[in-house]
């Protein structure tokens, strides 16, 4: 670095050295802590600091090293003796470099040369730090290869530590084992054995003892229980003859019974058109149903009447057939050119193959029928059913009170099923997931109304609440559903 170089303000010898002195002794602290790895936050942020300061320092000194001060200007704010007090100031200033010069002269080329030696040993310790950074990153990856070798090795001796123990152990206790066992079973043997010829004995004394006892016994029990069966074949012959004869009978009013609405003369087609409905209603109350049967092949629809549900069967591609025992629907549903037969439901089912239909349908045909032919009935549409197939019921609901005065309407109706009752023969006759699902409710004009309490006290208020809850409970028996439908899945 020149003369010319350095700035013109004065410096204090002692304090360079002073602070040169403490930037070296922080330069070797800050090295000394890069050789610890796990430093924290803290301290990395004290080591910049310092780096900072003596960042700072050193270029204070390599640009205050010059003391030679340039800058000094001679004046005064006299006006009339000014200019010879500057005069006078000139020679005496003049007078004291001549001394001065030569001392400040050397002052500065000491600490030029101290500036240039101080330049070199920080070039120096940079060289030196860099030099250790490479040998401690050269040292770390020749221990971590090392500890990485010695685990690898550690690990293959334990292994092979824990595999000779394990074996030696399980060889050891198989040995046990099989010693314990052959022990074991040999004492078994020996108690069995004992036991054996023990028990041998006595089941032989008592054989011998009890066998002539109980070849008479059986002797007498044998002529008892013939007696007694020749008895009871006479009884069975005689109670088998009765049965018959009552079996035939009823037969014969089964018969009658079902093709009673022919024998009394009334046109049920006629009077169907008239209570129920017209056909178009009646196939809006049945189009619910029909999402059951989608890609069917084979629906019987018994007692299908006007025909209504093997239309809605048709239109939606499905592929039905229906029975009746009224002469006047099978004829209409013939002049519509739907497949249907005259015949009952029992005698029709017991001449299909077993397994052959894929659903059946049967609406507003239960309350016909008495218990032990809907009975038959339901059995049979089980048997002849394919497994996953929908069968539906659909009656009129006698947990209304409108709809059970209605009932007696149709002179041909016998009594009306509950609910339950329908769902327990469908499920005794093996069907699953049986609902019975409500339809038809009553017409709102027609039920009791409520009292509006808004407006009433507090005290009138509460026995209004009362008043309402029984009149909506008497809606519900006697206005309830009309109608409900038994489904069951084979």
């Amino acid at each position: 670095m020149g003369k010319s170089d350095v700035g013109d303000k004065g410096t204090n010898v002692d304090d360079v050295m002073r602070k040169i002195k403490e930037s070296i002794k922080i330069r070797q602290a800050v090295n000394a802590s890069t050789k610890t790895e796990d430093t924290s936050d803290s301290e990395t942020k004290g080591d910049a600091l310092h780096e900072t300061e003596n960042r700072k320092e050193w270029e204070y000194i390599n640009s205050n090293w010059n003391i030679q001060n340039n800058n000094y200007f001679i004046s005064s704010h006299r006006r009339i003796l000014g200019k010879p007090l500057i005069k006078g100031r000139e020679l005496v200033h003049g007078e004291v470099q001549r001394y001065i010069d030569p001392s400040l002269w050397k002052q500065r080329e000491f600490n030029s040369c101290i500036v240039r030696i101080l330049n070199g040993i920080s070039e120096r310790l940079g060289r030196v730090d860099d030099r250790i950074a490479q040998s401690q990153s050269a040292i770390s990856d020749q221990v971590n290869d090392r500890i990485a070798q010695s685990q690898s090795a550690i690990s293959d001796q334990v292994n092979d530590r824990i595999a000779q123990f394990q074996s030696a152990i399980s060889d050891q206790v198989n040995d046990r084992i099989a010693q314990s066992q052959s022990s074991i079973s040999d004492q078994v043997n020996d108690r069995i054995a004992q036991f054996q010829s023990a028990i041998s004995d006595q089941v032989n004394d008592r054989i011998a003892q009890s066998q002539s006892k109980v070849y008479s016994d059986i002797g007498e029990q044998v002529r008892s229980v013939i007696l007694a069966m020749n008895k009871d074949i006479e009884n069975r012959a005689w109670l088998a003859g009765i049965l018959e004869e009552k079996i035939a009978k009823s037969k014969e009013k089964r018969s009658d019974e079902m093709l009673s609405s022919q024998v009394t003369g009334l046109n049920y087609f006629i009077f169907e058109d008239r209570f129920r409905g017209s056909r178009n209603d009646t196939k809006a109350k049945q189009l619910k149903f029909v999402k059951y049967f989608e890609g069917c092949k084979n629906v019987l629809d018994i007692g299908c009447g006007r025909g209504e549900f093997l239309e809605l069967l048709k239109d939606n591609g499905i592929s039905g057939h229906g029975i009746d025992i009224d002469e006047d629907m099978v004829r209409y549903c013939r002049s519509r050119d739907l497949n249907v037969e005259k015949l009952d439901a029992v005698s029709y089912l017991n001449q299909l193959e077993d397994k052959s239909l894929d659903g059946i349908f049967i609406d507003q045909v239960v309350e016909h029928l008495d218990p032990d032919y809907l009975i038959k009935m339901i059995d049979l549409c089980y048997i002849k059913m394919l497994f996953g197939a929908y069968i539906i019921m659909e009656t009129v609901n006698p947990l209304s009170l409108l709809s059970l005065a209605d009932f007696y309407m149709d002179m041909s109706h016998k009594r009306p099923v509950h609910p339950e009752t329908l769902k327990f023969l469908m499920s005794a006759a093996g069907f699953r997931e049986t609902v019975a699902q409500f339809y038809e409710p009553a017409v709102e004009d027609g039920r009791l109304r409520y009292i509006d309490a808004d407006e009433l006290a507090e005290k009138e208020r509460s026995l209004a609440d009362i008043i309402n809850r029984n009149t909506d409970m008497l809606n519900n028996m006697i206005f309830g559903p009309r109608d409900y439908a038994a489904i069951g899945k084979k």
